[in-house]
């Protein structure tokens, strides 16, 4: 089996899409598929959209992503006994 572009038409998408599923599972590939030359969706690992979609609330909450921010600029460091004493592990 050829490696694929990364970027393919929905036409060659559609024509390899087992390949498609088959490459994204196994070698953590991203594929984009466009129609009539303009990229309309992304396949990805169902795994690293779900650490997207994580990252995206963590960042739209404001009060989260304030003490992350005071947190990283204060450089204060935990050990990981500590960490987890404070985190209730």
């Amino acid at each position: 089996m050829p490696l694929l572009n990364s970027n393919l038409s929905a036409n060659v998408a559609r024509s390899n899409f087992y390949q498609i599923l088959e490459e994204v599972d196994c070698n953590m590939r991203q594929f984009t598929v466009t129609h009539r030359g303009k990229p309309k969706v992304v396949i990805m690992p169902v795994d690293e959209f779900a650490s997207w979609q994580e990252t995206l609330r963590i960042l739209s909450d404001k009060k989260l992503s304030g003490s992350i921010g005071r947190a990283v600029k204060s450089k204060k460091t935990y050990s990981s006994e500590e960490a987890g004493k404070l985190i209730g592990w």
